[in-house]
């Protein structure tokens, strides 16, 4: 440290002290300015406005500068990653002490690291009130927490798609075995009726004939009733209806069986290799995954694009459709839409879901892809769903972002992008 910037700190202790002519007094300043200068921690006299009146070597490193002189002409203000944090700090010392205050602060090179932050009050009759903070830094502790949190995002993210993986499985397994042999029965059903409608047709036929002769009484009674009752119950259409109820029946099956597949495609168990993606393909497959918590509540309008396969994992990126698409019917309290629209721009292709939901709070904005973070009641969420969409997005090299009105919906849009030499 500087000649000029040792006195300066000096001045400072010596001024706190009654007698400043006093040896006993000015050795202790000296010792006290040693200690500071070998400390393992940064130590900053600073004024309450934020100007910084002394700061030790190890300040000196954690901040990024080689000289003191050059940090005196800075506020302190300046060095906060965050300029409410300055705030914060303000707020806390209101009562003359923080402890272990964990923020960030940038350095000269405009990195960041974390900082633990405790600091004291001091006054005296020349300098009035000034602040003695130490820092402390707690970068890697940070770094390990954050690791530890993304590990176990990971492991919930991995559980929860083999968990989807297996009822799927199992789903696929149980309606499989029915719907089989319904779609035998009906077709098996479809030939009994047509033979069945052949034989009235003759009989029709054949009764028609006899109509045209003379009969004796009984037989003549019997084919007017026949024709009566051909007539009540409307035979002709219930000949044409049956031939389209069977057809619909087929057509049900058919879409569950579609179901089905999309369930086996949405999150297929150990499947997390990297291949061509369709991201309308993917939507349609997730569209009828959540049906049910659609359908009642929404209705969904689609704008989707001509796009390119993009490189991905389908399930993942199923997954984030999901996440987002539930939120949104979750959001709307009675009837709603939701929009989903997709297009390509450059070489990125892009996804946006709007709602018109209770949308964000302005102040929940910065917080909805945090881990754990919810809005839900208690028990109905466990915060981890859109950290996960953002997660996945983040490992595709895409990014995730959200607008929100409140009481006007959101729009949360994906970017994602395309591989070098796709059209």
């Amino acid at each position: 440290m500087e000649k000029k910037t040792s006195d300066r700190f000096l001045n400072v202790i010596q001024e706190n002290n009654p007698d400043t002519h006093n040896k006993e007094h000015v050795c202790l300043g000296k010792n006290f300015k040693t200690l500071t200068d070998t400390l393992p921690i940064g130590i900053l006299l600073t004024s309450v406005e934020g100007e910084i009146i002394n700061v030790n070597p190890e300040g000196l490193h954690m901040l990024g500068y080689s000289s003191a002189k050059a940090l005196f002409d800075v506020p302190i203000q300046s060095f906060y990653h965050d300029e409410k944090d300055r705030e914060i700090f303000l707020k806390e010392m209101e009562t003359g002490r923080v402890r272990d205050l964990e923020m960030q602060f940038k350095k000269s090179d405009g990195s960041t690291i974390w900082c633990s932050m405790s600091s004291v009050r001091q006054t005296n009759s020349t300098r009035g009130s000034y602040f003695i903070t130490s820092l402390l830094d707690i970068t890697r502790r940070k770094e390990m927490e954050q690791e530890k949190s993304d590990l176990l995002i990971q492991l919930t993210q991995t559980d929860k798609l083999a968990s989807i993986g297996q009822l799927a499985a199992g789903i696929a397994h149980e309606i499989n075995n029915p719907v089989g042999y319904v779609t035998s029965n009906l077709n098996s059903l479809e030939e009994y009726l047509y033979d069945i409608r052949n034989y009235i047709e003759l009989d029709l036929t054949l009764i028609k004939g006899l109509t045209e002769t003379t009969l004796p009484q009984d037989l003549a009674e019997m084919a007017q009733k026949v024709h009566k009752y051909a007539r009540d119950i409307d035979l002709d259409f219930l000949q044409e209806d049956m031939d389209e109820l069977i057809k619909d029946c087929i057509d049900g099956l058919d879409r569950i069986k579609k179901i089905v597949i999309d369930l086996k495609d949405f999150a297929h168990p150990g499947q997390k290799d990297v291949e061509p993606v369709d991201i309308n393909a993917g939507i349609e497959t997730t569209l009828n995954v959540a049906a049910n918590e659609l359908k009642y509540k929404t209705t969904v309008h689609k704008e989707l694009g001509a796009l390119p396969l993009i490189n991905g994992i389908p399930q993942q990126l199923n997954q984030v459709f999901l996440n987002i698409l539930v939120n949104a019917a979750q959001a709307i309290k009675e009837k709603g839409e939701i929009r989903i629209m997709t297009w390509q721009k450059g070489d990125h292709v892009f996804l946006a879901i709007s709602d018109t939901g209770c949308g964000i709070d302005p102040e929940n904005i910065s917080k909805i892809f945090d881990p754990f973070f919810t809005t839900k009641e208690v028990g109905k969420g466990t915060g981890l769903g859109m950290n996960i969409a953002y997660n996945i997005i983040q490992q595709h090299g895409g990014t995730i972002t959200v607008k929100s009105k409140k009481n006007k919906g959101s729009t949360f849009t994906v970017k994602l992008p395309v591989p070098e030499g796709t059209e």
